[in-house]
């Protein structure tokens, strides 16, 4: 294949008035509407309190059915110091990085005056028609 316009604005389907449903943790779904939703829409989701860390805690997923905010916060005994986490060092990735499908902020396609020889999934922002594009293998 090749190089893919991205739509843009006005070139979508008709939008919907009707309410997106509220994050669950259930298994995925492609949906069956046949509208598109509206770019402002709002999903609601239930948040919780996080539990106490304790020494020698095994990871868990956990069971509850809401989700913790980004900033919260973990209670942990006044006598006990943890040790250091794995994650405090950081080195250049040497190939992919799994996010495991959370956010990135602050991120930019990179800007070119043309397209490229292209490669499977790559993502440019064309300057001379103020567009992005993806590159299909």
């Amino acid at each position: 294949m090749a190089w893919k316009k991205y739509l843009l604005e006005g070139d979508a389907a008709v939008l919907s008035d009707t309410p997106p449903v509220d994050v669950t943790k259930e298994a995925a779904a492609q949906g069956s509407a046949t509208e598109a939703s509206r770019q402002d829409h709002k999903h609601d989701v239930t948040t919780g309190t996080p539990g106490t860390i304790g020494e020698s805690d095994t990871p868990a997923e956990g069971s509850a059915t809401s989700l913790a905010r980004s900033d919260h916060l973990h209670g942990s005994p006044a006598s006990w110091t943890p040790a250091a986490h794995a994650l405090d060092t950081h080195s250049v990735p040497t190939g992919p990085i799994d996010i495991n499908a959370q956010e990135i902020q602050e991120v930019s396609l990179e800007k070119v005056g043309a397209l490229p020889a292209g490669f499977d999934a790559q993502v440019v922002f064309l300057t001379t028609d103020d567009h992005p594009y993806v590159y299909i293998a």
